[in-house]
């Protein structure tokens, strides 16, 4: 697959991933959890998921534990940097969780595809 295909692909997988996010977070903040619970809590659901989505769709890759890996920390400095968007909005800005968390994932979104693009397509040394 060329790579023009990818950014359309990856915001399909990253729309349905950023829906069931925002959920996770508007539902936290409504049942009173804290903001970082709710980040923390969509990391551990979506990441499986999300790897092998755009590991096997987006990027029409092959699914291996070093591509896992690296995707894994690239998405924990995603986490990092989401929770810190998150605070941004909600907190210092006081946006209702209804906007704070459809703006922060917007703001992700092009490291989200950066950081996955090299994860998942980096090449193997023979």
């Amino acid at each position: 697959m060329t790579g023009r295909r990818e950014p359309g692909r990856y915001l399909l997988v990253g729309a349905a991933c950023a829906l069931f996010n925002n959920i996770i977070l508007i539902g936290g903040d409504a049942a009173g959890l804290h903001y970082a619970v709710s980040v923390l809590l969509t990391f551990v659901l979506m990441l499986p998921l999300s790897y092998l989505a755009h590991a096997s769709w987006t990027f029409d890759a092959t699914v291996n534990w070093p591509a896992f890996g690296r995707f894994l920390l690239g998405s924990l400095s995603s986490l990092a940097m989401a929770t810190f968007a998150v605070g941004l909005f909600h907190d210092a800005l006081r946006l209702p969780m209804v906007l704070a968390a459809p703006v922060a994932t917007v703001v992700m979104t092009v490291y989200n595809f950066l950081m996955t693009r090299w994860a998942v397509r980096r090449r193997q040394r023979s």
